[in-house]
C-alpha cells in the first residue's frame, strides 16, 4: 500500500447509498436518533435589572416564569413530536407508549428542557391514546431520563460537567481580549439599547445582585429578551422606544460576541460536544445494541447541536434564519440503516408575528398554528444531503477533530475522581476496527474534490486509493465549515503514522456512555 494510502482519509466521505427524492424514509430503517433544542422561552430573571422597561412592559405578557418554556415554545416542541409520529408512522408501533425499550427520551436537567421533552412526548402520544382504566383522558405517562447535577458529560459538559473551569477560563480570556473593542466599534448601538432599556450596557458598569458582570453576559440576556419576545408574537420595541433596525443591529453584534466567547476556538467545540458524538455513533452503528429501541430522543440547549454540527461538518442554514443560527425548537434527525445514516435538520413552522400575538392575547390553542414544520436534508463532511452516509465517515470526522484539539478529558484535566460515580469507562476503542479505510473502500464510497481538499489529499491520492471522485458540491457553506476543523496541513499531520496516534489519544478517555446517564427521572404526561 502506498504511503498516501495511510492518510486519515475519511473525514469527508460521500456514500453511494440510496436516496429518496421526496425525502421519505427508505426501506430498511432500523432506528431514529433525534437531538432536539428546547422551544422558545421567557427571558432570564436578570432582565429585571438589565432592561427594566422590558421587564415592566413586555415580560408579563409571556405569562410564564423567567427562563421557562413559553406557549410558543411548547407548540414548537409539540409540533416536533407530531412530526416524528407522522413521519415514522410505518416504522414505530401504533398506540400507547410502550415500556419495552422501543422509545427513549433523555433530557438535559434544566426545567425548560425537561418540559420541552415532555411536550415533545405529548405530541407523539396525545391524550386519548394511553392505557384504558387509569383516568378517562387516557394520558400516556412517558419516563424521561435526565442528567446528574455537576456530572454531565453527554449533554452539557462545560456548564454542568467537568469542563466548567475550562469554559470559565476561555470566556474570561475572550472578554479581556475582545469586549472593549467590540463596544467601542458599536458604541451607538449599545447606547440606543441602554436608553430604551433604562440601564447602562457599558463595560465596567454592569452589576447583578451586587456582583460585577461582563458586558457580553448582560448583552446576551437583553438580546435574548428581544429575540424571544419577537418569536412569541410580542413587541420587542417596548412601545417604539427602539426600532427593529437597531434591534437587528444589536442582535448581530451580540450574537458574534457570544459565538466568539463560546465557540471561537476549535477546542471549545470539543468540550461543548463532550461525549455526545461517541454516544450517538454507538447508537447509529449496525448491528444495533438493544435493537428493540427504535426512537432515541435527546433534548438540550442549542450549544450541543451547534457543536455537533460544526464538528461533523453539517451546515446550519435554516430558511428565514441568520446563517449559522439555530431556531428554537429545531432538531437534528438521523435515520439509521444497515449501510449508514441519513441526516436531516428539522425546524418548526413559522406563523406570522401578528397571528401568534392574536393567539397569545386571546388564549387560543397555539398548537393550531404549528402543524408541519420543515425537514431539510443535511450534508456532513463529504456526505451529500439526502444520501446514506457510512457511520465510519462521521467517526473519522470526530477522530480527526479531537486528534488536533485533544479530547475534552485532556482539555479539562478530567480525573478518575471526577468520574467516580460511573459504572465504568466508555472507550472509543470500539471504533478502531470499523473506521479503517479498507472498510469504507469495500462499501464503494465516493469523494468530492472539496472533501479531498479538506483531508489534505490530492485527486491523485484519492484515485490511488481506488475512490471515484463524485461531482463537486456547490455548497460554499459546507466548504467553509471544513475550515473550522483546521487546514490541510493539520489533516496531513494526522496522517501516515498519525492514525495510530489518533487512536491512542482517544481510546479509553471519553468518560461515560449514555447507558450511565443519571439517577434522576422525570415523568411527562
Amino acid at each position: 500500500m502506498a504511503a498516501n494510502m495511510r492518510f486519515p482519509l475519511l473525514c469527508a466521505l460521500l456514500a453511494s447509498g440510496g436516496k429518496a427524492e421526496n425525502n421519505d424514509p427508505l426501506p430498511g430503517l432500523r432506528r431514529v436518533v433525534v437531538l432536539a433544542r428546547h422551544g422558545n422561552r421567557a427571558p432570564n430573571p436578570q432582565i429585571e435589572e438589565l432592561c427594566p422597561t422590558f421587564w415592566k412592559e413586555v415580560f408579563p405578557k409571556f405569562g410564564v416564569a423567567p427562563a421557562a418554556l413559553s406557549l410558543v415554545g411548547m407548540a414548537e416542541n409539540h409540533e416536533n413530536g407530531v412530526f416524528l409520529r407522522h413521519r415514522y408512522r410505518e416504522f414505530l408501533p401504533e398506540g400507547a407508549y410502550s415500556y419495552d425499550g422501543t422509545f427513549s427520551f433523555f433530557s438535559e436537567r434544566v426545567e425548560r428542557n425537561i418540559v420541552s421533552t415532555a411536550v415533545m412526548a405529548r405530541g407523539m402520544f396525545p391524550l386519548g391514546t394511553g392505557m384504558k382504566g387509569f383516568v378517562e383522558e387516557r394520558p400516556n405517562v412517558v419516563p424521561i431520563a435526565t442528567t446528574q447535577d455537576g456530572a454531565d458529560v453527554i449533554m452539557n459538559c462545560p456548564r454542568d460537567g467537568p469542563c466548567q473551569r475550562k469554559l470559565s477560563h476561555d470566556k474570561k480570556a475572550w472578554v479581556k481580549a475582545n469586549e472593549l473593542g467590540v463596544y467601542e466599534n458599536h458604541k451607538e448601538v449599545f447606547r440606543a439599547v441602554s436608553e430604551a432599556c433604562g440601564y447602562p450596557l457599558e463595560p465596567g458598569k454592569i452589576k447583578y445582585k451586587g456582583k460585577a458582570k461582563t458586558l457580553t453576559w448582560a448583552a446576551k440576556a437583553v438580546m435574548d429578551a428581544f429575540t424571544f419576545s419577537e418569536n412569541e408574537g410580542l413587541d420587542p420595541t417596548m412601545g417604539g422606544r427602539i426600532n427593529m433596525t437597531t434591534i437587528k443591529a444589536f442582535h448581530g453584534v451580540v450574537e458574534s460576541m457570544v459565538q466568539g466567547m463560546n465557540f471561537g476556538k476549535p477546542h471549545q467545540i470539543t468540550y461543548w460536544a463532550g461525549d455526545f458524538i461517541p454516544t450517538f455513533l454507538s447508537l447509529a452503528r449496525v448491528p444495533l445494541v438493544e435493537p428493540v429501541n427504535k426512537l432515541h430522543v435527546f433534548l438540550n440547549h442549542r450549544e450541543l447541536i451547534y457543536a455537533v454540527a460544526h464538528m461533523l461538518g453539517m451546515p446550519i442554514a435554516f430558511p428565514g434564519q441568520r446563517p449559522d443560527s439555530l431556531p428554537s425548537g429545531c432538531s437534528l434527525v438521523v435515520e439509521v440503516y444497515d449501510h449508514g445514516v441519513r441526516i436531516f435538520f428539522w425546524a418548526p413552522s413559522r406563523p406570522s408575528h401578528d397571528m401568534k400575538g392574536k393567539y397569545l392575547r386571546e388564549k387560543l390553542p397555539m398548537t393550531d398554528l404549528y402543524k408541519h414544520g420543515v425537514l431539510l436534508p443535511t450534508p456532513a463532511y463529504g456526505c451529500a444531503p439526502g444520501q446514506v452516509c457510512p457511520v465510519e465517515s462521521l467517526a473519522y470526522s470526530f477522530v480527526n477533530w479531537v486528534s488536533r484539539t485533544g479530547t475534552y478529558v485532556q482539555l479539562c484535566n478530567v480525573s478518575v475522581e471526577d468520574t467516580y460515580f460511573a459504572k465504568g469507562e466508555a472507550s472509543l476503542g470500539v471504533m478502531e476496527h470499523w473506521v479503517q479505510p479498507e472498510v469504507l473502500a469495500a462499501r464503494g464510497v465516493n469523494l468530492t474534490r472539496p472533501s479531498v481538499k479538506a483531508m489534505g489529499l490530492t485527486a491523485n491520492d484519492a484515485e490511488a486509493l481506488g475512490f471515484a471522485l463524485a461531482a463537486d458540491s456547490d455548497d460554499s457553506r459546507l466548504r467553509g465549515l471544513a475550515g473550522d476543523a483546521g487546514n490541510a496541513d493539520a489533516f496531513t499531520a494526522a496522517g501516515a503514522a498519525g492514525f495510530t496516534v489518533v487512536m491512542s489519544l482517544v481510546t479509553g478517555v471519553l468518560g461515560f456512555a449514555c447507558g450511565r446517564r443519571a439517577a434522576r427521572f422525570a415523568l411527562a404526561t
